[in-house]
């Protein structure tokens, strides 16, 4: 995949402010995540890092935090959640697109972007933790499943109606909380990230 002649989107090859934003970006996933998991909410919260990877660095930086991020969930929460690396792939790629076409300057904007990367997300969820986990999964994501077999779906339809409501708004609060954290910047750091003033509409 290739950015044609953005050149004044990202550098040639990556820097060391960029190698920079992996280790910082990951413990983001990380602490959060596990926050939230720990309170059990049907969101998980856990690819904001990934999100603002690849807002920054762009889509490499994005997907080796995601990959990462996975990774080091898997080992300290348990194996299951490595069956989920193929989603964070997906958000890098989310939102580096929305990046690159400003989706981030506006609260509007990057809430529709969310919505959208939630929707994708949250059918390959549903596929992944049904054939793997029979939907028991995040607490707060099982609660829903149950819930939604209790009103008489079958378990198919209950994963399925779990993962695109916790996706879609796990996603959506996502994308808000980065675009903020991208346009609170102070105007001098987000220079040194071209990306990152093109996500929140200004030209570079």
């Amino acid at each position: 995949m290739t950015m044609g002649s953005a050149h004044s989107v990202r550098p040639a090859g990556l820097t060391p402010r960029h190698l920079a934003l992996i280790p910082a970006t990951v413990a983001i996933n990380l602490v959060i995540g596990r926050l939230v998991a720990e309170i059990g909410l049907p969101v998980y919260l856990d690819t904001v890092g990934t999100m603002l990877a690849s807002a920054l660095g762009g889509l490499g930086v994005g997907i080796a935090t995601g990959l990462l991020s996975q990774l080091l969930a898997g080992l300290l929460s348990g194996y299951q959640w490595l069956a989920f690396a193929p989603i964070q792939i997906i958000i890098a790629v989310a939102a580096w697109a929305a990046a690159r076409h400003a989706g981030f300057r506006h609260l509007r904007m990057a809430v529709l972007w969310g919505i959208a990367t939630g929707i994708a997300a949250g059918l390959l969820s549903a596929v992944i933790s049904y054939l793997l986990f029979k939907g028991v999964t995040a607490t707060g994501v099982t609660a829903l499943v149950s819930v939604f077999q209790g009103f008489g779906l079958s378990l198919d339809r209950a994963v399925l109606g779990a993962s695109l409501s916790t996706d879609l708004a796990d996603k959506a609060l996502s994308f808000a909380l980065v675009g903020w954290l991208l346009r609170s910047l102070p105007r001098r750091m987000r220079a040194r990230f071209p990306l990152a003033t093109r996500a929140v509409g200004i030209s570079s």
